[in-house]
């Protein structure tokens, strides 16, 4: 098989265990040299808020933030650091429409949120113009076959890109969702799933009307951060 990022050739390592069990083999997506590029992240050593890396074990001060303007914060982690890697991956998949590029961290992705237990997981939307353009949702997308619940939809059909707005814009976007079902999700522990997590503005705005719909618990988690 070949690497779904540079084309290279993956070299197939058989274990005694692979020949012995006769199983099918484990389908490898990317080269050492691409999957090197990305910096995975530690839960153990990031902010308990958000999954920034960080050798304090306590919220950052973004999250501390969020906690005075709420009165509660998320519980988020996240796979990777959004760098340079991530940026041109997102690129690909997301912008440019490489759908085969899910596959790239798809296992990890379900890996991480089945992990997390949860009784619900919701995807963040895409508006309706984003869905007819690019033809698909990126994060159900990295979710695969994983059932999910897809409760949350956008207001508007169409909205300014987030990744085209500064920070200051990105912190005061007014709420962009609808909560269609609410008793889906009442008393239930809701897992949030995002692709990238940059201010927690959109995860928040989610987490709000979860709560609201009175949901036992949110947390949420993305693939990068």
């Amino acid at each position: 098989m070949n690497c779904l990022l540079c084309n290279a050739r993956i070299a197939v390592r058989l274990t005694l265990r692979d020949l012995v069990t006769l199983q099918p083999l484990e389908q490898a997506t990317l080269c050492d040299r691409c999957r090197a590029a990305f910096t995975p992240i530690d839960p153990e050593h990031a902010c308990p808020g958000c999954g920034r890396p960080q050798k304090d074990p306590h919220l950052c001060c973004e999250c501390q933030k969020w906690q005075q303007q709420y009165g509660w914060h998320l519980r988020h982690q996240a796979l990777y650091t959004y760098n340079d890697a991530m940026k041109e991956y997102m690129h690909r998949y997301k912008f440019a429409g490489d759908w085969r590029l899910r596959h790239v961290f798809c296992d990890e992705f379900q890996q991480r949120i089945r992990q997390i237990k949860a009784d619900l997981v919701v995807p963040i939307p895409v508006t309706a113009t984003t869905m007819a353009t690019r033809g698909f949702n990126q994060v159900q997308g990295l979710l695969g076959d994983l059932a999910v619940v897809p409760v949350l939809q956008h207001r508007a059909a169409d909205k300014v890109a987030q990744s085209q707005k500064t920070r200051r814009q990105r912190l005061q976007t007014s709420q962009p969702f609808l909560l269609r079902d609410p008793a889906a999700v009442c008393g239930r522990r809701v897992l949030l799933a995002d692709d990238i997590y940059t201010t927690g503005r959109t995860l928040y705005h989610a987490a709000v009307l979860l709560k609201k719909a009175r949901c036992r618990e949110v947390v949420s988690v993305s693939l990068a951060r």
